[in-house]
């Protein structure tokens, strides 16, 4: 597939647009901008995935539907839609690990290599949380919250082993690709619990967005260029 298609320019002319304007405090722009990220390369994937697999072409597109959710509710900004919006890209990440699987699966891979992959994300995870907890149980007085991240952390430190695994059975730029965008992933949701629970970050949209905004693109085109 190529790269520079018209839909690659849409989306990160909506990214862009819709970091500038919530920087500056223009929520509408993100209200009218947000929304269509994820649908874009939804259709960037259908229009690219003759070289993936049955369960890909169903589980890919499944995960960003969960995002698109994800992004709607935490543009609310309130703290009662904060829980749907982490339960929805939750369930987008276990789509996303389904599907790195789905490539991984009946592949003669020994006990070690799982082993050496698995721990940087589980020494990663670990240290996330234990800065994390403390001002978790902090906030707990008004709403439970360190078991949900503790969840969402350990899933998203599993899409990250998962796509590491994923290099059995795919190209190599392929593997590349998604396991960059699985790494900004991990960026931008730590970026979110560290704004949101620890202390706030200068220009969270910028950081944020950016990350997140690659990181489902990288995703996208990985998995599509089999």
């Amino acid at each position: 597939m190529r790269y520079l298609t018209p839909l690659t320019v849409l989306f990160f002319v909506l990214l862009t647009v819709e970091i500038i304007g919530d920087s500056l405090g223009y929520d509408i722009v993100g209200w009218v901008c947000k929304p269509f990220l994820m649908p874009v390369l939804m259709v960037l994937f259908f229009t690219n995935n003759k070289g993936n697999n049955r369960a890909e072409r169903i589980l890919f597109p499944l995960a960003l539907l969960f995002s698109l959710a994800g992004d709607v509710l935490l543009m609310f900004h309130k703290d009662n839609l904060f829980v749907f919006g982490l339960a929805s890209f939750l369930v987008a990440h276990i789509f996303f690990i389904a599907s790195f699987w789905s490539r991984i699966k009946g592949r003669n891979i020994a006990i070690g290599t799982y082993l050496l992959s698995l721990l940087p994300f589980v020494v990663f995870v670990g240290g996330f949380l234990s800065v994390l907890i403390p001002s978790l149980q902090a906030k707990e007085v008004t709403q439970p919250l360190v078991v949900p991240v503790s969840v969402y952390a350990c899933v998203i430190g599993i899409m990250g082993f998962s796509a590491l695994m994923r290099r059995a059975g795919v190209s190599t730029q392929g593997f590349n690709l998604v396991f960059v965008g699985a790494l900004f992933f991990i960026i931008s949701d730590s970026c979110i619990a560290l704004n949101h629970f620890i202390m706030p970050i200068p220009q969270p949209t910028l950081l944020i967005m950016a990350t997140y905004g690659i990181a489902q693109y990288l995703i996208t085109v990985g998995t599509a260029k089999q």
